[in-house]
């Protein structure tokens, strides 16, 4: 019996110590913020030549308009262009404070956000959009919502310390999205 008193808490000791202990669905949401922050954290690049990258914004334009009929073409093509600039530059920044991320686009527009919350912004002709940024997987994922369309830019870093920007951009006027990848590197 006196053995059986004290091998039920060995027993119970030796279990717990056995089984791997599951931390706390905080500390994998922790864990996630400083893996993205390590990662996309600072300040980056474009990676090619400016007019290699317009050329490649302006063919996404090509096969976005491309399906439209020619006095919308006509329409779209620049307006497209004029709201889808080659940014040089994007600093993203994240405060462990409230954690937020402020993404600087070329040192002109300025976006910040609390993590998996959605923000009211105006863009750079000053109209309203509805900002969110998220976690997507390893990918850090901006969504710009704004009454003419939508559009995403997810960002992702590559093996050899690249980022590569994702930009989809799709309007109820649009009859496919537009979409482009565009490289960037660590400053």
């Amino acid at each position: 019996m006196r053995i059986l008193r004290y091998s039920i808490p060995a027993l119970i000791l030796l279990v717990g110590a056995l089984v791997p202990f599951r931390a706390p669905a905080q500390d994998d949401s922790d864990r996630q913020w400083q893996q993205h922050r390590e990662a996309f954290h600072g300040t980056w690049v474009l990676g090619v030549p400016q007019s290699r990258a317009r050329s490649t914004v302006d063919a996404a334009i090509e096969r976005a308009v491309g399906p439209m009929n020619m006095l919308i073409r006509g329409i779209a093509r620049p307006m497209l262009r004029d709201n889808t600039p080659v940014n040089q530059t994007i600093s993203l920044r994240f405060s462990d404070e409230n954690r937020t991320i402020t993404v600087v686009f070329d040192n002109r527009h300025r976006y910040t956000t609390p993590l998996n919350q959605t923000r009211r912004g105006r863009d750079f002709e000053g109209d309203e959009l509805r900002i969110t940024q998220r976690f997507r997987g390893d990918d850090l994922e901006q969504v710009f919502q704004a009454d003419q369309g939508t559009r995403w830019n997810v960002y992702s870093l590559e093996s050899d310390g690249r980022m590569t920007v994702t930009a989809t951009t799709q309007g109820d006027m649009m009859p496919q999205p537009m979409r482009f990848t565009l490289p960037y590197r660590r400053r």
